[in-house]
């Protein structure tokens, strides 16, 4: 097995930097939900801009948290001599999930947009955007 000169420096212990990446996607979501409730008036299902509020939490949750995690399940610990199955099924299960919440993400904002006559792609963060999520999507068949 070749080690790469990088690998081999940043050899952290696997679980240990695991907690730490969930710790800090926690803290991520928890920050993006508090600025949204607190600051943009909360969360609903109605059209009006609490609607829109979904959006970044959602993508938050599902884009970088949940595909981070699908990601880091994918590379298994070195030292692993079990099964791989079940981190397989975990990985699928996360990237699924992440998958899920980005299109919610988007039919949020979707809806908030048609409710208020804006332009769904309008702007080059939107492009990129759905661009991403059609390549994250290609990824099932891989």
């Amino acid at each position: 097995r070749h080690h790469h000169p990088v690998a081999e420096m940043l050899d952290l212990p696997f679980l240990p930097f695991c907690v730490l990446l969930g710790g800090l996607g926690f803290v991520c979501v928890a920050f993006v939900s508090a600025w949204c409730q607190h600051w943009r008036g909360g969360f609903a299902l109605d059209g009006s801009t609490r609607t829109f509020n979904w959006h970044p939490v959602l993508m938050v949750t599902g884009m970088v948290v949940l595909y981070g995690a699908a990601a880091l399940v994918y590379r298994l610990p070195p030292a692993w001599s079990g099964p791989k199955l079940p981190w397989k099924v975990l990985h699928g299960a996360l990237a699924l999930a992440a998958f899920s919440l980005a299109v919610l993400g988007l039919a949020a904002v979707f809806r908030f947009h048609n409710d208020h006559g804006t332009p769904n792609m309008y702007s080059l963060h939107s492009w990129l955007g759905l661009a991403t999520i059609l390549l994250f999507s290609c990824q099932v068949g891989a």
